[in-house]
């Protein structure tokens, strides 16, 4: 019998006929994304972007978000008519933009007011204004709602799955 190499446990791999019998640990599901804070998810949303992974591609055209991000599959609209809250604040957006236009313009204007193109303004601003301002209130609104879903207890970070696996959620 040979002595044991030095530096090892005293067992020998091949003398062991059963420690190739130990279950292998299950390989660990990684993050597929870094969770960002509050003041990140919504910025993100104020770029239109995907609130919980940055994603560009969220919109179809100018004023359709699409159901799911392309990346981390994150469902924007969580119920029909979920958006009531991103055109309430699209119009809080316009009504305080047209008031500041309203006040700067009657302040310098005060004796004399431009009827007219103070008419103009207005209308300019509680046009475009809404318009511009859409996509990214949909975006901020889903991030609001990411928000809120994130705080949920059941709230589970989206992982990377291994393709062998045969677990399915």
């Amino acid at each position: 019998m040979h002595p044991a190499p030095s530096g090892s446990s005293g067992r020998s791999t091949t003398s062991d006929p059963y420690g190739s019998l130990d279950p292998e640990e299950p390989p660990r599901a990684q993050p597929l994304l870094i969770e960002a804070g509050t003041a990140t998810v919504l910025l993100r949303g104020l770029r239109k972007r995907c609130p919980r992974c940055g994603e560009r591609r969220i919109f179809s055209s100018w004023l359709h978000l699409i159901e799911r991000c392309p990346f981390c599959a994150l469902t924007f609209e969580r119920e029909q008519g979920g958006f009531l809250g991103a055109m309430t604040i699209n119009f809080l957006v316009a009504v305080v933009l047209w008031v500041i236009v309203l006040v700067v313009v009657l302040v310098m204007t005060v004796p004399d007011v431009p009827v007219v193109p103070l008419l103009i303004a207005s209308t300019m601003v509680l046009v475009v204004v809404p318009l511009w301002f859409y996509p990214r209130s949909k975006a901020l609104w889903a991030a609001i709602e990411f928000l809120v879903a994130r705080s949920d207890p059941d709230y589970r970070t989206p992982v990377r799955r291994d393709p062998r696996a045969k677990e399915v959620e």
